[in-house]
């Protein structure tokens, strides 16, 4: 992309940029909130259910088919749909995927919840990279890069916090994580959408 060289002041100015350091923390929770459902739903339901581990490893292999499913529906038939509803709709299934994993004692809705987690956090990605690609076309790889470092730190922290807090307070609070992580990727997604706009505006 660049035939005159690679421009590093524009790269290091990218730092400065206040609405790609907000779609990299929201990227940041989106990757932990992955995470934690990869990495402790099968403790999460073996010690709340009691339930097989093969159980499990099933349950688990549905949110993956929920995401998955999300994903393809997302570049086809859901691409004409405006970006406020399609998050609406992802805020909205991850909000009741939670709920149904609360109601812990029953199989069925736990991998309802799951399923519905699957396709609430699909979208997470996809959406947000779109907006770092329209709006830093000529340094698209130098953006992504930026986004997604902080993307796999969340992954980290979060998850090696999620370990720190199922040993000292219990592997129920797999949920009150959840929730805390939701809240917050609502308030960077409104806050994300309200600049985008007024710099499109502005442009």
């Amino acid at each position: 992309k660049q035939a005159q060289g690679f421009p590093v002041s524009k790269s290091l100015g990218l730092f400065k940029d206040s609405l790609l350091i907000l779609i990299a923390f929201f990227l940041f929770c989106q990757s932990s909130f992955e995470a934690i459902v990869n990495n402790w739903t099968t403790t999460f339901l073996t010690s709340g259910l009691a339930v097989s581990q093969n159980s499990a490893l099933y349950a688990l292999s549905l949110f993956v088919t929920g995401m998955t499913i999300m994903r393809l529906l997302l570049g086809s038939i859901f691409r004409n749909i405006s970006l406020k509803s399609l998050w609406i709709a992802a805020f909205t299934m991850i909000f009741l995927g939670l709920i149904f994993l609360w109601f812990e004692k029953y199989f069925s809705l736990s991998v309802t919840g799951l399923i519905l987690l699957g396709a609430g956090l699909a979208g997470g990605f996809p959406l947000m990279l779109g907006l770092v690609g329209d709006r830093y076309k000529e340094l698209s790889g130098t953006a992504f890069s930026l986004v997604f470092v902080i993307a796999l730190i969340g992954n980290m922290l979060i998850n090696s916090g999620m370990g720190i807090i199922a040993q000292m307070y219990g592997i129920h609070h797999l949920i009150t994580v959840g929730f805390i992580e939701l809240i917050v990727m609502i308030i960077l997604c409104y806050t994300i959408l309200t600049s985008s706009k007024r710099l499109k505006v502005e442009g």
